[in-house]
């Protein structure tokens, strides 16, 4: 029971560093704009382009980490996963299934919202398409590629998988996963990010190299964003860009259905799954909060 007990409140901690995060990219984001508005008052017109893009995303994850970092950063790290040689055939099933999971939590994304469109009347806007607009490769491939991968690793995977290991490999790949998905702040992508953070999880405990997920992440990325754009007008490059894509996919769900009875979990020194467990993981003040947070995002970003 104080296994429980104490679980609770770490998790409780972890919900409140995370909702902190997302706190402080809103604020980062108001700010910003706020300073937008003063500025073109006094004739100084500020354009929302390549540059804004770099320093508001390198802004929200270097103020928004550290103040995430800082609140966590007192939990033992009791568990952090032992640095291994992972094979190749681990490497390679795990990157096509992370492609299922991209595939399949897009359709779920957009199925979602093509029904709360209809509902509302409305056509929905996907952030990711917006913020893409307009921008030049460079600072795609910078914040999107570069950045991103980088930094959402540190904070999604290092430092909070090895804070909250010692509750066992599940709760850890499960806590993550939904923190990192939800913290993307739309439904566009959570699915997918959800579906890609348990594999990515999986991966960093089984290697406890940072260095894999971070190269599976930037290579989902470039494809996702800087390879989708630039095939758009060339249909022999579109035809080969599905095809492999198409291929990985179906590739990627045969190989998760093979190899699902052979995962190995660590049940950690504080193992908090089975009955209760979702109580344990997310029915606590900080992880409610952070839901709360997370709702606030997406309603701004489906407005």
């Amino acid at each position: 029971m104080e296994d429980r007990k104490n679980a609770w409140k770490a998790f409780s901690r972890v919900g409140i560093g995370y909702g902190a995060f997302l706190l402080v990219t809103l604020v980062i984001q108001l700010e910003v704009g706020v300073i937008t508005l003063l500025l073109s008052r006094f004739g100084m017109k500020i354009t929302f382009g390549n540059w804004y893009m770099v320093i508001v995303s390198l802004l929200n994850y270097l103020v928004g980490g550290i103040v995430a970092y800082l609140i966590i950063k007192d939990m033992p790290v009791l568990c952090r996963p032992r640095a291994g040689k992972a094979g190749a055939g681990m490497l390679i099933t795990g990157f096509l299934v992370c492609m299922s999971a991209l595939f399949f939590g897009n359709l779920m994304g957009m199925s979602l919202m093509n029904i709360v469109s209809a509902l509302l009347g409305k056509p929905m806007v996907n952030p990711v398409e917006e913020v893409m607009k307009g921008l030049s490769t460079w600072s795609i491939f910078v914040t999107m590629v570069v950045m991103a991968p980088i930094c959402e690793e540190i904070l999604f995977r290092k430092i909070l998988i090895d804070r909250i290991r010692l509750y066992g490999d599940k709760a850890a790949i499960l806590v993550s996963s939904v923190v990192f998905g939800l913290s993307h702040g739309n439904f566009y992508q959570f699915f997918y990010a959800f579906g890609i953070g348990l594999v990515l999880a999986y991966i960093y405990i089984q290697t406890g190299k940072l260095r894999y997920t971070i190269i599976f992440h930037m290579i989902i990325n470039f494809l996702g964003s800087v390879v989708a754009l630039h095939i758009a007008d060339n249909p022999l490059l579109t035809v080969a860009y599905s095809i492999f894509m198409l291929g990985a996919v179906i590739v990627g769900t045969i190989l998760f259905f093979m190899n699902q009875k052979k995962l190995m979990f660590h049940p950690g020194f504080m193992e908090t799954w089975g009955k209760g467990a979702f109580k344990v993981l997310f029915l606590n003040i900080g992880m409610i909060l952070f839901f709360i947070v997370s709702a606030v995002t997406f309603v701004i970003s489906a407005g």
